[in-house]
């Protein structure tokens, strides 16, 4: 069972080098948080006087998309920001593939016309960046793309599968029609790769099962092939909310039915609008191998947020909670704290005790730390024997009390800010931090979770992939 999980997971993987919850979809310069996000861009964008050793810039690239979109730059202004942290010594990770996505469309054909595939690749498409190959089709029609991956087809039929399969996800929060439209074209074109993935991404899956037949006969996959063609294209289906089983053809149905997988993703890919839960549920059930971590927890989640009893985008510390609340009644504390100790989150930069450690505090001192109760809470049973409540609470009376905090107990009194929810402050508290590369994660990880309760502009296209960069009309 737990190779199953995990081919899931690889399968999602795979695709990429968390689409995350419809927050108010407010316009980002009108966000009540919009000054804190630019605020925490600029800070993000601040290079070390000294670079640590093997140090990467993780966040730099999310940082000046934030400041282009919340603070409304023109595209000259933006385009100067974007060329300038390219000539960084170390420049931002991504920085290529969003300034790609940000050019216009001719500016954008001409910096990949300059561009070199590297050596033994036959086209510079697998290079593109998933925030650039969604451009290329919005913006630009997607003619250049659609022939240039028809030439990779031919030439390479390995490297144009798989960036076929990059498109696809790149495009797969758009609605049917639109895919439909894509895969039409692709097909047209003779582009059976792209034309098989993008209709693996519907949320109807009847026109991927039928173009399985009209596929050409070096590929067209025999019986035994072709329960995995549908079987890749169901699993990553259970993490769209908006995908409905009962709406699917019989054969993908009677696919479904044969495995006692289906229910688990579909619970967990639920909740995989807000991450990091998708992937701590996901490599629960891997781990353990027991579905009750979907089919109790995530359900049971997935039924208070339906029934409004909890706010996953405005109160993601709550949403944590049930998480380990859900666990706990499972594997037991001990059996859930064992079981969180063997991987890492992504996201977290591979924290994910301390980072659930860090979220059951936060929840516990919120009431106290937003005015309610003169004294503070007792330890919360849930958190590890290693955190150190006593000095959370000891610092949480001398906040409430307008003490001043050392910079040593900066990143804690950021935390705490957050669950005053005051994010300025904590912010503010970060700036002043001794631990500079934690104080930018916190920061990193306030602006995302600050942009989710805004415009959501950082949404991934599905679970576990990479924030996709999206610009309106330029």
């Amino acid at each position: 069972m737990r190779w199953q999980v995990l081919a899931v997971i690889a399968a999602i993987l795979g695709i990429a080098p968390t689409s995350s919850a419809a927050a108010a979809q407010t316009e980002p310069s009108t966000c009540t948080h919009a000054p804190t996000i630019l605020d925490a861009g600029d800070f993000l964008l601040a290079e070390p006087a000294t670079f640590p050793n093997f140090w990467r810039d993780r966040y730099g690239d999310d940082a000046a998309y934030l400041k282009i979109r919340y603070g409304g730059l023109g595209y000259t202004k933006g385009s100067a920001l974007l060329a300038d942290l390219e000539k960084r010594s170390h420049p931002p990770q991504r920085i290529v593939d969003l300034r790609l996505a940000y050019a216009k469309t001719p500016d954008r054909a001409a910096m990949i016309a300059a561009m070199q595939p590297p050596p033994n690749a036959k086209s510079v498409v697998p290079q593109l960046g998933q925030s650039t190959l969604r451009a290329l089709v919005i913006e630009d029609d997607g003619d250049w793309l659609l022939g240039e991956l028809g030439r990779l087809q031919t030439s390479d039929p390995g490297q144009a599968s798989q960036a076929a399969k990059g498109i696809a996800q790149a495009l797969s929060d758009l609605d049917d029609e639109a895919k439909s439209r894509l895969a039409k074209r692709a097909e047209d074109a003779g582009v059976w790769t792209l034309a098989l993935e993008m209709r693996a991404v519907k949320d109807d899956l009847s026109d991927y099962v039928a173009y399985l037949d009209r596929l050409p006969p070096t590929v067209r996959p025999d019986k035994s092939r072709r329960t995995g063609f549908i079987r890749n294209a169901l699993n990553l289906a259970y993490f769209r909310p908006s995908f409905d089983i009962s709406r699917q053809p019989e054969e993908v149905q009677a696919l479904d039915r044969n495995s006692d997988l289906g229910p688990v993703q579909r619970a967990i890919g639920q909740l995989a609008n807000y991450p990091p839960v998708a992937e701590i549920l996901l490599m629960s059930v891997n781990h353990s191998g027991d579905l009750r971590v979907g089919t109790v927890v995530a359900a049971g989640i997935n039924a208070r947020i339906s029934a409004k009893q909890l706010d996953p985008v405005n109160d993601p510390d709550a949403l944590i909670g049930l998480m380990v609340q859900g666990l706990d009644y499972i594997f037991t504390q001990a059996g859930r704290e064992s079981l969180l100790a063997n991987f890492r989150v992504a996201e977290m930069q591979g924290e994910t005790a301390e980072f659930v450690d860090r979220a059951l505090a936060r929840l516990t001192l919120a009431p106290f730390m937003r005015g309610n109760g003169a004294e503070p809470p007792p330890r919360p049973k849930q958190l590890t024997a290693a955190f150190p409540w006593e000095r959370w609470v000891g610092l949480a009376v001398k906040l409430k009390a307008g003490e001043t905090m050392a910079p040593e107990d900066r990143l804690v009194a950021a935390e705490l800010m957050v669950a005053a929810d005051r994010p300025a402050d904590a912010l503010a508290s970060l700036k002043m931090a001794t631990d500079w590369k934690k104080a930018m994660l916190q920061a990193h990880n306030l602006a995302l979770a600050l942009d989710r309760r805004c415009a959501d502009l950082l949404r991934a296209p599905v679970p576990l992939s990479q924030p996709i960069y999206r610009f309106e009309p330029r």
